[in-house]
């Protein structure tokens, strides 16, 4: 079930152009038209974590 939240916020941040970065209790809004370069980074940071942790737990065995 987290699995289909966390994709589902993945994609809806991609729509709308507002990424939230941050840990836990210290969210930022990161906005796509004003700040391009950060709202990119949390974007690719968060494709990679979508990638490799579950790599990881796979191949873990």
């Amino acid at each position: 079930m987290i699995v289909f939240v966390a994709i589902g916020t993945y994609f809806l941040q991609l729509w709308t152009g507002i990424a939230v970065a941050g840990w836990a209790g210290d969210f930022k809004l990161v906005e796509r038209e004003t700040k391009p370069g950060p709202y990119w980074f949390v974007m690719l940071l968060q494709t990679a974590l979508m990638i490799v942790v579950p790599a990881l737990i796979y191949f873990s065995e």
